[in-house]
């Protein structure tokens, strides 16, 4: 870990959903705020040279573990789950698109890719 910059695997795992965003269709897990997450640089990189990302079984693994959570969340929240921890949360971005009014949502990582 280095400071002020996130975890080696938790940028690893956010340039996949980002790649998911541009390269796969039809979308198993949309994310509008995957790109911007993981920095114009990284962004960038993605866009000019889609060639070279991840294989498409690991993007779709990791686009299918995402959706599974959320909608494995969504069935908890209609059951009167109030609160949503994500551990090893990496990048992710739920909290920022969380569609569910009054759900506390935490997220616990290594403080340098929280703070970046």
């Amino acid at each position: 870990m280095h400071e002020a910059k996130p975890s080696r695997t938790a940028l690893r795992v956010a340039i996949r959903r980002a790649s998911h965003q541009i390269l796969d269709r039809p979308l198993v897990f949309a994310d509008p705020l995957a790109l911007r997450i993981i920095g114009s640089e990284q962004a960038s990189k993605l866009e000019t040279d889609r060639d070279n990302t991840a294989s498409r079984s690991l993007r779709a693994w990791m686009a299918v573990r995402s959706r599974y959570a959320e909608d494995q969340l969504t069935h908890a929240i209609r059951e009167g789950v109030e609160q949503y921890v994500v551990l090893g949360a990496g990048l992710d971005t739920f909290a920022y698109r969380n569609p569910h009014a009054g759900l506390r949502v935490f997220e616990v990582d290594h403080p340098a890719t929280q703070q970046w």
